[in-house]
């Protein structure tokens, strides 16, 4: 597989293959923010809602399990946006803004 060139956004979602999905920046950038932003709202409403149904004692096994493997599914949408998000941080597009900055700001 070969690696997209740095012009390219890897998406919050996979193509029709199943593997990661790249566009153009700017094409679809909002529409992928959008969804990352969901992806983590979801996550931090679940994982409150899991601690609330934690402290019933009436809760069921398959309940908590449930909440469990959603919980996990959550974990893995987040750890992937972190990911993306690093990708773009690290580009080199954004290293060399970042040097530009410092420079005229005076910082090394």
């Amino acid at each position: 597989m070969t690696e997209p060139n740095s012009n390219l956004r890897r998406l919050p979602w996979n193509g029709p293959e199943g593997s990661a999905d790249h566009a153009p920046h700017g094409l679809v950038d909002h529409i992928a923010d959008r969804t990352e932003d969901d992806m983590i709202t979801r996550a931090r409403n679940d994982a409150a809602y899991a601690l609330v149904i934690a402290q019933q004692p009436e809760a069921s096994r398959e309940e908590l399990s449930r909440l469990v493997a959603k919980l996990a599914g959550h974990v893995r949408n987040v750890t992937s946006v972190a990911d993306m998000r690093a990708e773009r941080l690290n580009s080199p597009a954004a290293t060399a803004l970042e040097s530009a900055l410092r420079a005229a700001f005076g910082q090394n």
